[in-house]
């Protein structure tokens, strides 16, 4: 098992191309590397995910697709990440008392994690695999060119079938309504990079057995199962690695230029060109 010391990732050391058990999620992203929801800082701008320190403290704050995934993928650590507020609100005194006397829990409103626990046991009733999947394990892997380290936390991994899924909690209904906020959301460059990195560390994966387990935000919560065709995940692969050639043409430039050469700082700080409204409409640019 290789290790190694990464001194530019605030001195955190984890072990390299094997499957990670047990890390928490704190803890996965204090790790600093790449991951995939990182790629959205390079594409504001190469210098902002390289300053990615500054925008990367962790904190527990609520987000109700959070916890429908927790209570779905490890139940068991419901009680230590979750306190339930005693009112239906977030905003009252008394959960502001609770959140203060509890400032390492994620307060959520009276009565959620017993609605969210009942999903759960609904998706395990239809979805029956999940008891033999890994649920939320990291892979690390140093890239020589880039000098970085990629990292990935898939939801769902069988290693003995390959088997990759991501769970999302969705407005979408149907595996229609999904389909269509697949790229706009960049669900098919995350599952690529999950798929790529876990490779890399030398895990198989199966494109056949592959994609989104989605759960409706609204009920009945029906649970559909959504597969990556080889065609979305290479378009989400051409995306990543885009940004990624992107990050390492800049640090070529950088160690040749300059760390502070005007022309290189504007050219990745203003890539965005603003235009009129008839100009974007006459060219098809998003005019929403």
């Amino acid at each position: 098992m290789l290790e190694i010391d990464l001194g530019g990732f605030k001195g955190v050391k984890h072990p390299l191309n094997t499957m990670i058990k047990g890390l928490s999620n704190k803890e996965y992203h204090e790790a600093g590397g790449l991951s995939s929801t990182r790629f959205e800082l390079i594409r504001k701008s190469v210098r902002v995910f390289k300053f990615r320190h500054l925008f990367d403290t962790w904190k527990p704050c609520f987000d109700e697709g959070t916890l429908c995934h927790d209570c779905i993928l490890t139940p068991e650590n419901i009680d230590k990440t979750y306190i339930e507020s005693p009112t239906l609100g977030l905003d009252t005194k008394k959960a502001e008392a609770l959140r203060e006397a509890n400032p390492d829990k994620i307060i959520v409103a009276k009565g959620m994690i017993e609605h969210y626990l009942e999903i759960s046991k609904i998706v395990n009733e239809i979805v029956p695999f999940l008891k033999y999947a890994d649920k939320e394990v990291s892979f690390f892997h140093y890239h020589k060119d880039a000098d970085l380290l990629m990292q990935a936390r898939p939801d769902i991994y069988i290693r003995k079938f390959g088997m990759l899924y991501d769970l999302k909690s969705t407005k979408a209904n149907s595996q229609e309504e999904f389909e269509k906020i697949i790229e706009p959301y960049n669900y098919d460059l995350s599952l690529a990079y999950y798929n790529d990195v876990l490779n890399l560390c030398g895990y198989k994966t199966n494109l056949e057995l592959m994609g989104w387990l989605c759960i409706p935000k609204s009920a009945p919560h029906i649970p559909f199962m959504v597969r990556v065709s080889e065609e979305l995940l290479e378009k989400g692969r051409s995306k990543y690695q885009e940004l990624l050639a992107r990050y390492m043409d800049y640090i070529a430039a950088e160690k040749e230029l300059g760390e502070e050469d005007m022309n290189l700082i504007i050219s990745d700080l203003a890539r965005y060109k603003a235009h009129s409204y008839e100009y974007r409409k006459e060219n098809y640019i998003n005019v929403a």
